[in-house]
């Protein structure tokens, strides 16, 4: 397995998105109260741009990338955190190309993007932008999609897994456990508690039961799920929840 990504961010990776080979990440400095984002190809592995603030605002969120543009989603307060607002980015040049106040996002297909407005009578009023003349077929995503399972406790897969886990590394995992076979390889995401916090690991082995990695990714007081992903044949998961890294599988 080669590692092509291992990248720290000056906050927590809030949240993710992908389209084909590219890959977004929310980022938010809980101190500063201050949200960035930043964008990777992941067939290099390499750092498109990164730490970028379209504006100096805690209230922005990801909506999606919808071919070659990045779509963020803004909020209006504190007291009313409702969409209201929305930005475009190049996702390649990391350049601004609408700002659209008042709007909240409907769909986009990569070249038109719907926004809505409520009326008076509270019904919906649509408006439509041309953000892009690339036909529609170009942006169909022909990334390969992973499904990541996840087996709680009360699942009748559990206990095969369980004792998997105990016999090759002698633990035994608690509560629950993320699941996928890839090729000849086995990943798990499981956890065990020790000194009143649960501790996340991430296991990959082969069918020969011979470890390739096992990492701790973060502690916690419980257990999640979708604790790693698979994009464009790369193992994604976040450590101590500001680090990125990424397996080639």
């Amino acid at each position: 397995m080669l590692k092509k990504i291992e990248e720290a961010f000056g906050g927590k990776i809030w949240n993710t998105a992908f389209f084909n080979d590219r890959m977004v990440l929310e980022i938010r400095d809980e101190t500063s109260r201050q949200v960035s984002f930043s964008a990777l190809d992941l067939k290099t592995g390499k750092i498109l741009w990164k730490d970028f603030s379209p504006e100096k605002s805690w209230w922005l969120g990801l909506v999606g990338i919808f071919g070659n543009h990045l779509i963020l989603h803004k909020y209006s307060d504190q007291q009313k955190p409702e969409p209201l607002g929305v930005i475009v980015i190049n996702i390649d040049s990391c350049e601004i190309k609408e700002k659209i106040e008042d709007w909240i996002f409907f769909s986009c297909d990569g070249n038109i993007l719907v926004l809505y407005q409520l009326d008076e009578s509270n019904m919906p009023v649509y408006k439509e932008i041309i953000i892009a003349s690339v036909p529609f077929y170009d942006f169909v995503s022909d990334q390969n999609e992973y499904l990541v399972r996840h087996y709680p406790d009360s699942s009748p897969y559990f206990p095969t897994i369980f004792r998997f886990l105990y016999q090759l590394i002698n633990i035994e995992a608690q509560n629950g456990v993320d699941y996928l076979e890839v090729n000849d390889k086995i990943i798990i995401s499981y956890y065990i508690y020790r000194g009143n916090q649960f501790q996340n690991y991430l296991l990959v082995t082969n069918k020969e039961k011979q470890i390739l990695l096992h990492d701790f990714i973060a502690e916690s007081e419980g257990i999640g799920i979708d604790t790693f992903s698979m994009k464009s044949s790369i193992l994604l998961y976040i450590k101590n929840q500001n680090q990125l890294i990424g397996y080639e599988i």
